[in-house]
């Protein structure tokens, strides 16, 4: 496990997606851009719609290195494989056999036979070679990690922000959202320390906002995740106290929210658009809990007084907080990150 500079455990997040390429044409998708280390820093941003109302927006980035890492399996069974330090300008070079870059694993090229071809990449690497190929309503198959920070803008005010970060991406296909068969595939599985549960007042969509803290590698950020099933509400309710660290699962939810919201089909106006019809697009984003795992509970980790310690440990190296089964509980997960998971 990576030492934090905390000193706690992180409390990790993935989530898996599978839709429709967008928003590959905006100015702002993929920016390259020299940092103040002199060092060329790649970024790619773009959509993933995975039902006709909703897109997930996920991140590819990566900078300019001293060195990249490949590895290798072993062929003992139990025993742990081979590392091996490449300098950055190498990473393009075969390493012998069985070594693969630790990186973003690609699966978008097809060979003869129409079958993924998959290779690993640098992030680097990676942003550019996505940006090239990818196009607006390709159907892809994508599973990542979840990171989150939070800044102060010039109010003053705490910003929070949720960050998809792509590590696999691959074609997929026999995407039909009009097909009796379509299950929306946008699932995330986070480990959270759960801090309080509280109901919402809304009589159109009536929900529980879970208040939880997340530890990232150089954070403990504030997050909020929503319920909408009453049950496993009053199940939190009982069952969980402040600074209990549990494994949860459910949704992701980014819809857009506006009076007039745009056609979902795929036909163009005719002429140009209606400006009437246009809107300032803002987007209701909750990661919604359907369920979690009594089994991960864990009520020794992350204590009051190991969070302050961990929140005083920060400030002293100038962090502030600020930085860049059948016995759960609800449904089961549908998350589950392995190679067998890939989608052909």
């Amino acid at each position: 496990m990576a030492k934090t500079k905390h000193g706690l455990p992180e409390t990790k997040g993935q989530f898996k997606l599978r839709g429709f390429v967008t928003g590959m044409g905006r100015d702002n998708t993929y920016t390259s851009k020299e940092t103040k280390t002199k060092k060329e820093r790649r970024v790619l941003n773009f959509g993933v719609q995975t039902a006709p109302e909703s897109t997930v927006y996920v991140t590819v980035q990566g900078m300019e290195q001293k060195e990249v890492f490949f590895s290798k399996r072993s062929e003992v069974k139990g025993q742990p494989g081979e590392l091996k330090r490449v300098p950055f300008a190498d990473r393009k070079k075969n390493q012998g056999e069985g070594f693969n870059l630790i990186g973003l694993s690609v699966g978008i090229d097809k060979d003869a036979e129409g079958k993924n071809i998959v290779k690993h990449l640098h992030d680097f690497d990676a942003a550019e070679e996505l940006y090239n190929k990818l196009n607006d309503e390709d159907q892809v198959f994508i599973q990542g990690g979840i990171e989150y920070s939070s800044f102060k803008n010039e109010k003053d005010e705490v910003r929070r922000n949720k960050k998809f970060v792509v590590n696999r991406i691959y074609n997929a296909k026999d995407i039909d959202f009009e097909s009796e068969k379509f299950e929306e595939t946008s699932d995330f599985k986070q480990k959270i320390i759960f801090m309080g549960i509280k109901k919402v007042e809304d009589k159109d969509d009536p929900r529980f906002e879970v208040e939880a803290k997340i530890v990232t590698y150089n954070s403990v950020e504030d997050a909020d995740f929503i319920i909408r099933n009453t049950s496993l509400a009053n199940t939190f309710r009982s069952q969980l106290k402040p600074y209990n660290a549990i494994e949860v699962w459910g949704k992701i939810f980014n819809k857009l929210d506006a009076d007039e919201v745009p056609a979902t089909d795929k036909k163009a106006s005719w002429g140009e658009e209606d400006k009437f019809k246009r809107v300032n697009n803002t987007y209701i984003r909750e990661l919604v809990i359907t369920g979690a795992d009594p089994e991960t509970l864990d009520v020794e980790t992350y204590t009051e007084e190991i969070i302050d310690e961990a929140m005083k440990a920060l400030k002293e190296f100038g962090e502030s907080n600020q930085s860049a089964g059948n016995n759960a509980w609800g449904d089961s997960s549908a998350i589950d990150i392995s190679d067998e998971d890939l989608p052909w």
